[in-house]
C-alpha cells in the first residue's frame, strides 16, 4: 500500500511548478458576484495542448496499471460530474478522467491535460459533499492557472526529477518490494526544498481560485477552510504520534496562513440555498456509505446500525447482503427503504440484487427506467449493457457502449464490455465470415483494455492476432486499416516519455 501512496504523491508533485497570477473576484456589497479568474487555458497552443494530453493519457495508463482503483461506475460518475461542472467554469479543455483510488490516505492530485484523481480516504474524511468539492476545485484551479506549464528553466529541471522519480517508482512497484519507497524518497528529498519554494504561491492561488470555482458551482465556499481545519487537526494528531503527514499535506504545502486566508474569504461568499444543501447531503450520504462498503471499511454491524437513519447505509447493507447471497434479506431491507423507482442509486442497487440471482431481464427493466430519464449517464449505460449482454441482447448492449469509447477511447470498462459482447456474438455466429468479424472486434477491444492498463506488449499481440484474422478475408481491408491505426497508437503510447 505504501508503494501506491508514493506513486500518487509523485503524480501530485508533477502538477506544481512556478508562479501564475489571477485576479480576485469583483465584490459588490461584500459578496462575490462573479468568477473573474482568467481562463488561461483558452490561449494554450496546439502543441502544448497535445503534449499535456499525452502526459495525461500516459499518467492514466500508469494509474490503471499500478494503483488500486475503485471502478464502481456510479461513484466515479459522481466525482467526474462534480469535477467537470467546476472545470467548465475556468477551462476550455475538458476533464479526461477522475480515477478513484482505493486508499485510506487523504490525497488528491491533478495531471496536466485533465486527469484529476482522488483517494477514497479523502471522501471518507470529509464532512459533506461541499468539502469533497473543495478539494476537487483546488485541483481544477491548479490546472486552470497552468501551474505546470508556466515554469522557469530551474522548474523544468525540478519537473524532470519528479517525473523521473515517478517512472522509477512505477517500475519498482511492478517488480515488487519496497524499492519504490526508497526511489521516491530520494527523488522527493532532492526536490522538496525547491518544490516548496515554487509551490507555496501556487497553493495560495489554487485556494483563492478554487474557492471562487466552488461558490460559482453552487457549493459552500466555507467548505474549503472547514476541510483545511480538519486536515490541520489530523496533522497535529499525527505529529503527536510521530506519524506521517497526509499525502495531500506533503504535496500541497500547508500553513496556518492559508487556513486563515480561506476563512476570511469565505465570509464574502453567499450561503447555499437550503434546498440545494439537502440535495448535496443526500448525495454525500449515498457516496460515503457506498465507498465505505466498497473499500471494505464497513462491517455488517456498521451498516445495520445506520440503515434506519441513512439511505446510503441501507443501500450499502443491501449490497452487503446480496454479495453474501442473502437475497431474501437484501430484498426485505431494500423494500423497507421506500425508494422511488426512478432514483438512480436505488435502481442500480436493485439491479445488482437481480443480477446476482441471474435475473437479468429484471435488472434490465430496473435500469432501463432510469436510463430513459438520464440517457447520457455513463454509469447507467455500463450497468445496463452488462445485463443486456447476459440477457443475450448483444446488439442493444453494443449500441449503448460503443459511443462511450468513441467519446473516451480510454474507457477501460466500456472496452471490457465490448470485448465480452463480441466474444459472445462470435460463439453464436454460424456464418464463418461473421464469426471472424466478431472475433476481430473482440481482439481489438482486448487490445484496447491492455493498452489503457499499461500492458503494451499484450496490446500489440492482440492487435496482431486481429490483423491475422482480418487478412483471411480480402474484403476486410477497412478493418485492417483501423487495426493498423490502433497499432500505431499503441507504439506511440509505449514509447512516450513524459518531459
Amino acid at each position: 500500500m505504501i508503494k501506491k501512496k508514493v506513486i500518487a504523491a509523485a503524480l501530485i508533485l508533477s502538477t506544481q511548478a512556478t508562479q501564475a497570477m489571477v485576479d480576485d473576484a469583483v465584490r459588490v456589497n461584500g459578496l462575490v458576484q462573479s468568477l473573474r479568474a482568467p481562463n488561461l487555458s483558452a490561449g494554450v497552443g496546439f502543441n502544448e495542448q497535445y503534449h499535456n494530453r499525452q502526459i495525461a493519457l500516459w499518467s492514466l495508463q500508469q494509474i490503471n496499471a499500478n494503483m488500486p482503483l475503485i471502478d464502481d461506475p456510479w461513484s466515479v460518475q459522481v466525482l467526474y460530474t462534480m469535477t467537470a461542472q467546476m472545470n467548465v467554469l475556468v477551462r476550455a479543455q475538458p476533464i479526461i478522467a477522475v480515477p478513484l483510488i482505493n486508499d485510506n490516505n487523504i490525497n488528491a492530485f491533478a495531471v496536466p491535460g485533465g486527469v484529476i484523481g482522488m483517494n477514497t480516504g479523502t471522501v471518507l474524511a470529509a464532512g459533506g459533499l461541499d468539502e469533497v468539492a473543495s478539494v476537487l476545485a483546488h485541483e481544477v484551479a491548479h490546472l486552470s492557472q497552468r501551474h505546470y506549464e508556466h515554469r522557469s528553466d530551474n522548474a523544468k529541471k525540478l519537473m524532470a526529477i519528479q517525473l523521473g522519480g515517478l517512472i522509477a517508482a512505477l517500475a519498482a512497484s511492478a517488480a515488487g518490494g519496497d524499492a519504490a519507497l526508497a526511489v521516491m524518497a530520494g527523488s522527493q528529498t532532492a526536490s522538496a526544498e525547491n518544490a516548496a519554494a515554487h509551490s507555496r504561491e501556487h497553493e495560495r492561488e489554487a485556494d483563492r481560485v478554487g474557492q471562487q470555482i466552488l461558490s460559482e458551482a453552487g457549493y459552500d465556499a466555507r467548505a474549503m477552510p472547514r476541510f483545511f481545519n480538519q486536515l490541520y487537526r489530523q496533522v497535529s494528531l499525527n505529529q503527536s504520534k510521530n506519524a506521517f503527514l497526509p499525502s495531500f499535506m506533503q504535496s500541497h504545502p500547508f500553513t496556518m496562513e492559508r487556513l486563515s486566508e480561506a476563512s476570511a474569504r469565505a465570509a464574502n461568499y453567499p450561503h447555499v440555498a437550503m434546498s440545494e444543501k439537502q440535495v448535496q447531503d443526500k448525495l454525500f450520504d449515498e457516496l460515503y456509505w457506498r465507498l465505505k462498503y466498497l473499500s471494505k471499511q464497513a462491517t455488517r454491524a456498521d451498516l445495520t446500525a445506520n440503515a434506519n437513519q441513512s439511505d446510503g447505509a441501507r443501500l450499502a447493507l443491501v449490497m452487503h447482503l446480496t454479495d453474501h447471497h442473502e437475497y431474501q434479506a437484501a430484498q426485505r431491507v431494500f423494500d423497507q427503504g421506500g425508494f422511488g423507482e426512478y432514483d438512480v442509486l436505488p435502481s442500480i442497487v436493485q439491479a445488482h440484487l437481480h443480477t446476482a440471482q441471474h435475473h437479468y431481464d429484471k435488472a434490465v427493466s430496473a435500469l432501463s427506467r432510469v436510463h430513459n430519464i438520464y440517457p447520457e449517464r455513463r454509469d447507467l449505460r455500463l450497468y445496463l449493457a452488462h445485463n443486456l449482454i447476459h440477457d443475450g441482447q448483444i446488439a442493444e448492449a453494443l449500441a449503448l457502449i460503443q459511443s462511450l469509447v468513441h467519446q473516451n477511447p480510454h474507457d477501460v470498462q466500456a472496452w471490457q464490455l465490448i470485448r465480452q459482447a463480441y466474444e459472445q456474438k462470435a460463439r453464436a455466429d454460424t456464418d464463418a465470415r461473421s464469426r471472424d468479424i466478431s472475433t476481430i472486434y473482440a481482439l481489438q477491444a482486448r487490445s484496447q483494455v491492455e493498452l489503457w492498463t499499461g500492458k503494451y506488449q499484450g496490446a500489440l499481440q492482440s492487435n496482431a492476432q486481429a490483423i491475422k484474422v482480418a487478412k483471411n478475408h480480402q474484403d476486410l481491408s477497412a478493418l485492417i486499416g483501423m487495426l493498423d491505426k490502433d497499432k500505431e497508437a499503441i507504439l506511440t503510447a509505449r514509447d512516450f516519455k513524459p518531459k
